[in-house]
């Protein structure tokens, strides 16, 4: 799941998760479908924000200056050119990207105005200096997952090995019954899932803040026209919604067709280097569809 927005209710998340688990098990090849967009999306990002960083901290003459004045208040900048600091990481990282892409980094003013940055606004906010990849780690978003590398690691190797044994019982002409070749179909999807999905947060409830040393109002003229309305208050009063109603809103809409309707908001974007283009999105259509018969093709041979 992405990390919902801060004044996301109760039931809405876990009515999402619901949704989510429903779809897994009935068509885990539209899983794998949404987990490669985002693998896309987050390596397009990476190379944006990469070659934006470069570009600014190029024009900055002293990396310890800009140091100093981003990790202090505004009114105790001052210069630390007689401390041993490390030099300025600017290569962003594929797990800073899919947190960026999972909504997980969010701006903070300090009139406590919250914005969730989109992957369409990475590229602005580094060139105005407003975000860089040093503000957080991969570390600072593992601490904020629920399953590490050696947990997914775990899972992949349990589902390989019960893969392993299914095909290995086939092959010495051994009895496999119906229900452990389709239990194949799910582990296959499920191995490829966790490999577009590995870098990706998992179950992250909160964003990752970037605090910003103004109000909102004070921001640069064209940051606040880029964000537009998307900013919510710290404290504003979070609506509890109705079960009931949640639940029923989604059983009414279709899970396909909002999934269509995400993917294509998602990538609805101004920055031509993060548009997929047509060989990207030829490749793209084999492998979903390789999956999708995968999955299909093997409980038609568990049906026979």
């Amino acid at each position: 799941m992405d990390v919902p927005p801060r004044n996301t209710s109760a039931a809405k998340c876990t009515i999402g998760k619901l949704r989510a688990w429903v779809i897994c098990i009935l068509a885990p090849e539209v899983t794998f479908v949404v987990a490669a967009f985002q693998l896309l999306d987050a390596k397009k990002l990476q190379k944006v924000c990469s070659k934006a960083q470069k570009a600014r901290d190029a024009e900055i003459s002293e990396p310890k200056t800009w140091l100093s004045q981003r990790s202090r208040p505004l009114e105790q900048v001052q210069n630390v050119d007689h401390l041993d600091l490390h030099q300025v990481h600017t290569e962003w990282t594929l797990p800073q990207c899919f947190c960026v892409v999972a909504g997980g980094l969010m701006l903070q003013t300090q009139d406590q105005w919250i914005y969730t940055i989109q992957p369409r606004d990475m590229k602005p906010l580094i060139q105005a200096g407003i975000v860089h990849c040093s503000d957080f780690r991969d570390q600072d978003i593992e601490d904020r997952t629920k399953a590490d590398s050696f947990a997914k690691f775990f899972t992949v190797l349990q589902s390989t090995w019960f893969l392993c044994n299914i095909i290995t019982r086939w092959a010495c002409d051994l009895p496999v019954s119906p229900i452990e070749l389709s239990t194949v179909a799910y582990v296959a999807c499920g191995i490829l899932i966790y490999g577009v999905w590995w870098y990706k947060p998992k179950d992250m409830g909160t964003s990752i803040a970037i605090h910003v040393r103004c109000n909102r109002d004070d921001l640069l003229i064209e940051v606040r026209n880029m964000i537009g309305n998307g900013w919510v208050h710290v404290r504003a009063l979070v609506k509890e919604d109705n079960w009931m109603f949640v639940l029923w809103k989604n059983i009414r809409t279709p899970f396909l067709t909002r999934d269509v309707e995400t993917l294509v908001e998602h990538y609805d974007t101004r920055d031509d280097d993060l548009n997929q283009t047509a060989l990207e999105t030829f490749i793209f259509d084999i492998v979903g569809s390789f999956t999708a018969l995968l999955y299909c093709g093997i409980h038609v041979a568990a049906s026979v």
